[in-house]
Order: C-alpha cells, then structure tokens, then sequence
C-alpha cells in the first residue's frame, strides 16, 4: 500500500489540493482510501472529498497526533487489511504533528503493510510569517520531513514574497522539493522523480496546544446573505480568535461551500449530497455567540397556508 501524507496548517489548501489531485486521476478512486483527520466533533473535509468517488474514513473530533493516535493506526490496519487498497491519502487536521504521524506510519505494527511514504506539507505564502512564530520545534519537524513543500495561494501573492518563503524553506530544508502553486495543483508524475529519501521521524514530539473547534450538523436551510454576514463577522474576530473557518450549507436556491482562511473568505456553489455542516477553528472561542449567530441565519419558512384568504386562494 502507498501512503501519502499531504499535511500543512489551517486554511494552508489541503482538501483542495486533494480534490484537484482527484480530478486530475493522479489515484484510481477504486483502488484508493482518503484518510481525513478533522479537528473537530463534525468533519467537513471528509464531506467534501465523500462527494466523489472513492472510500473515504474520517477520523473527526481529535488530532491523530495525540488523542487519536491508537485510533489512526487501527484505522490503517483495517484499510488495508478489509479494503485492501493500492493507495492510502492521509490528510490529517491541520495542527497535526507531522513527525507523530510519521512514526505511528512507520510503527511495526503498520511497516509491514506499508510499501512506501511520500509528504507533502502546504503552506500559504500569506500566512507564512505567522505560522514561522508558533513552536519551533513544530515547524521545523512540519518543513524538515516534507519531501515536497506546496507554496500555495501565489495567485494572491507578490513575486518579492514568494522568492523571500521560498528561499527560507530552502534554508530549513534544503532536501525538499518547493514549488509554488494556486490552488494547491501539481502533478506527481513531474515531482516524482525529484523527491529526496523520506526524512527519519525520529526526534522530539512536536505539538501545538490551546485550539478548540466548535463543530455543528446543520440540516437547516439558511439564508445566503445572513451566512456571508456571519463569516465576515468571524474574520472580524468576533467570536474569538479563529484561524479557519469552513462549511457546507443548504440555502435557498441549492447549497454552498464557504471558506475562511488567512482573512479571506470564498464561496462556491456545492453539491447538495452531503448534509450541511460547519467547523469553526481557533483559541477562545465564543460558542453561545456562534450558536446564536448561526440560529439567526436560518431561513425562516411560512407556516404552512398563510398567504392564503379563508376561501384557501
């Protein structure tokens, strides 16, 4: 079974990353298992990558660096002992340690069914400085045990701050494979035969404390303009500090897909084949406001017959 580990940090572009690397038939979605990692009791990757084609196994509320990490190695022996799959896409939440995911990969429980590793971590150039400030021994182990480092969002970026990441990342790995990218595309048939040996795992655990995720099944229909006015309001910081923000929703004309990362917000029409759902993600959150924000949104229908007069016209 190969493995392929596509991490990177909130909002970085890895679920679509992954849906492009799909549509693209870089992988036989009969012959491949997505494994996604949510931080967060309800998943939304997991629910945009399940619209397609291809089993899909989620690993929600938890990261399975820590709390998840007994479950994330069980879940890759029953993949590949039930399923059986030619290929295994691990896309873990995006505060995961990539050096815990390595070693629980690598373990011998799992080696054994493992023929090969590749790691791919994304970053987006906008929030680079910022992601550079956190734990140093997280990112260090995030950039050092990549074999393929996505510079992602360069269409929103200036030429000067790419070469000034570019050249960084260089500097901390100067083994890895950095190609600048929008929208997370790239072919592996052009990388492959440039990515270095996988990195060892060994090393000090690397994680990042203090994020909590508020996380809601949302079977109602809300109103489009009420949602763009609550996602606004969290890039404006008033419900604490959230660093990403995502959802799939049922409005009145189909359903969308919002996104808020590094301060922006995009919208997209969706498929209606998954229910709605929304994960926020960050440090002090304000749950009673956002539920209360949420609820305001909702669309409100008529009760049944009124409009009509008593003669039912």
């Amino acid at each position: 079974m190969h493995v392929d580990v596509i991490g990177g940090f909130l909002g970085s572009g890895k679920t679509t990353a992954i849906l492009n690397l799909i549509e693209q038939g870089a992988f036989d979605p009969r012959k491949t298992v997505l494994l996604v990692n949510e931080f967060g009791q309800v998943g939304v990757d997991g629910a945009l990558l399940g619209s397609g084609e291809g089993a899909v196994r989620e690993l929600a509320s938890g990261c399975i660096c820590c709390s998840l990490k007994a479950d994330f190695m069980l879940q890759i022996q029953e993949i590949a002992e039930v399923l059986a799959p030619e290929h295994l896409v691990v896309e873990p939440s995006g505060v995961a340690s990539m050096r815990d995911i390595l070693q629980a990969v690598t373990h011998e429980r799992i080696a054994g069914l493992v023929d090969d590793i590749r790691t791919v971590l994304i970053l987006d150039v906008a929030d680079y400085d910022w992601f550079t400030q956190m734990s140093e021994t997280f990112v260090n182990a995030q950039i050092g045990l990549a074999q393929l480092i996505l510079l992602n969002k360069t269409d929103l970026a200036e030429w000067d701050a790419i070469a000034e990441v570019t050249a960084d990342l260089e500097r901390r790995n100067p083994d890895a494979v950095v190609l600048p990218t929008a929208y997370g595309v790239f072919s592996w048939d052009d990388v492959l035969p440039l990515l270095p040996p996988l990195p060892s795992p060994e090393g000090p655990t690397a994680r990042l404390d203090g994020y909590e995720a508020f996380s809601r099944v949302l079977p109602e229909t809300f109103r489009r303009e009420a949602l763009r006015s609550f996602f606004r309001a969290i890039a404006e910081g008033r419900f604490g500090d959230v660093r990403r923000a995502k959802g799939v929703f049922i409005v009145e004309d189909g359903c969308v897909r919002i996104d808020l990362a590094s301060g922006r917000i995009q919208e997209s029409p969706w498929s209606c084949a998954v229910s709605g759902r929304v994960n926020v993600i960050g440090q002090q959150l304000d749950e009673p406001a956002l539920q209360d924000a949420l609820a305001g949104a909702v669309a409100v229908r008529a009760p049944q017959g009124e409009g009509r007069d008593r003669a039912g016209n």
